[in-house]
């Protein structure tokens, strides 16, 4: 029998209070791919959108004055230092699932602060580690115990291209650089949405969640424009 591991508070995520899951002792069972939505791109695909993300990811970074670094986010509990130190730990802690890493060490490490003296080089560091792991012949095929859904490391790179894209324009937002997104990008995330977030409890698409990790989507304008990218920051949030 699966072992329901209780809500509890996390060190460094300022008494963060995180959902409940089962765990299998057994290790993660793989999803049903069968209802899982289908998404066309080939595999090389992916890995030109996700190098793509990262690069316009890191070139926001590269922008960010030394007087900027404690400076306010679209994420309101956390400054410019926080943001990116979020962005390079989430490369980290997938690297870990990849390698068998646990959805219970994923949560602890989750807050932990993973920047030294130069965030550009920790950030181009750790997502060039993503990147070749999920480059492993085989690799997307794996089954991973993400903390909300055992999922294939294909959907889990799914993610990995979402969260960059997001927060890139949170960092946009926050230096006062260009915050307009990659349209290929954009245009991929929200044509695979379903995709990228099937089975996954803790999302901006789930109907019950407990906000912790997405903000509550943000209603469209009654008039006006609205691009492909204010739709996308709107389903994560975000007011554009």
């Amino acid at each position: 029998m699966a072992e329901r591991v209780p809500v509890r508070e996390i060190n460094g995520a300022g008494g963060r209070r995180l959902p409940t899951r089962r765990l299998n002792p057994a290790g993660p069972t793989a999803p049903q791919s069968s209802r899982l939505p289908f998404m066309r791109e080939t595999d090389n695909e992916l890995f030109t959108l996700l190098t793509t993300a990262y690069a316009d990811c890191a070139a926001r970074i590269r922008l960010v004055r030394s007087d900027q670094w404690t400076d306010g986010t679209p994420c309101e509990k956390w400054d410019v230092r926080q943001l990116v130190g979020h962005l390079v730990q989430g490369n980290l802690i997938y690297t870990a699932l990849m390698h068998g890493g646990s959805a219970d060490g994923f949560l602890t490490q989750l807050d932990q602060d993973p920047l030294g003296d130069h965030p550009l080089a920790d950030y181009e560091r750790a997502s060039a580690a993503m990147l070749t792991e999920f480059r492993v012949p085989g690799a997307l095929d794996r089954t991973v115990d993400y903390p909300f859904a055992p999922l294939t490391a294909r959907q889990l790179l799914g993610l990995m291209i979402t969260d960059t894209l997001t927060h890139t324009w949170d960092l946009s937002r926050a230096i006062g650089a260009d915050d307009q997104l990659d349209g290929h990008l954009v245009d991929w995330v929200m044509g695979n949405v379903d995709w990228i977030y099937a089975g996954v409890e803790e999302s901006p698409l789930a109907q019950t969640r407990s906000d912790l990790y997405y903000g509550e989507p943000v209603p469209s304008p009654p008039s006006g424009p609205d691009s492909p990218q204010d739709r996308l920051l709107r389903l994560m949030g975000r007011r554009p």
